[in-house]
């Protein structure tokens, strides 16, 4: 079994850094300060931070060595191949290949061959756009993860309120999966048990809360790391 899949069924919050940059110097300060899983990039515009990620060989050294530092920590780490039109599972494969965990994309940017890799581990994204019977269906595929990506981009860096709460928690029964929730909103460790309440099972802190130095990602993995162990201690 996935090792992220794992992390997600044992405890009752883990705590997933979306690395800013494909930078073994981001990664190395977000493992230090206790991130549980990493998750990385390429072929897409991040459009929560506006960051452009390259191809696979633009970014495929600063990729091995993040591997290897998470490796060294038995730290899982995900990748989000891209974003148009479709991934296919040839490429899924070379990313397996290189020790990905798991993959992480938008439903309507995978190929359904995708759902029958046995590989890596697959947390499927829904936007604010998919409907409740969708999410349902979606609970319903070979899917291991959800990642509940549905704040608006005009939403984006807002803070957390109740009625956003609410829609996790639909999310949760809706697809009876493991659920993960990225900041969009401008997420506080605070929140963290409030979403733990509601059955979220993974925090996915980004740009919107890490900053893009080694010291911001240091310092804000820090602060959820703290939330997250008063859940699971």
């Amino acid at each position: 079994m996935s090792r992220f899949v794992e992390l997600l069924q044992s405890r009752k919050m883990t705590m997933i850094v979306s690395l800013p940059h494909n930078e073994p110097e981001l990664a190395q300060a977000a493992l230090e300060a206790g991130a549980d899983v990493l998750k990385m990039h390429i072929n897409v515009v991040h459009h929560a931070s506006g960051t452009h990620f390259g191809s696979l060989a633009e970014e495929g050294d600063g990729l091995k060595k993040i591997l290897a530092l998470a490796g060294g920590r038995g730290c899982p780490c995900g990748i989000v191949p891209g974003a148009a039109p479709v991934i296919r599972e040839p490429e899924i494969r070379e990313l397996a290949a290189l020790g990905f965990d798991f993959i992480s994309a938008y439903g309507h940017h995978l190929a359904p061959g995708v759902l029958g890799l046995s590989e890596v581990a697959r947390m499927v994204a829904t936007d604010y756009t998919y409907s409740q019977s969708e999410m349902a269906a979606l609970g319903e595929l070979p899917v291991d993860v959800v990642e509940a990506s549905v704040i608006p981009p005009d939403g984006y860096g807002l803070p957390l309120s109740v009625r956003d709460l609410l829609g996790y928690r639909k999310i949760v029964e809706w697809t009876g999966k493991p659920v993960v929730v990225p900041t969009q909103r401008e997420i506080q460790p605070e929140d963290i048990a409030a979403l733990a309440e509601v059955g979220v099972k993974a925090i996915m802190i980004g740009a919107v809360v890490t900053g893009e130095t080694a010291g911001a990602v240091a310092g804000a993995t820090r602060r959820f790391r703290r939330a997250v162990d008063a859940l699971n201690c």
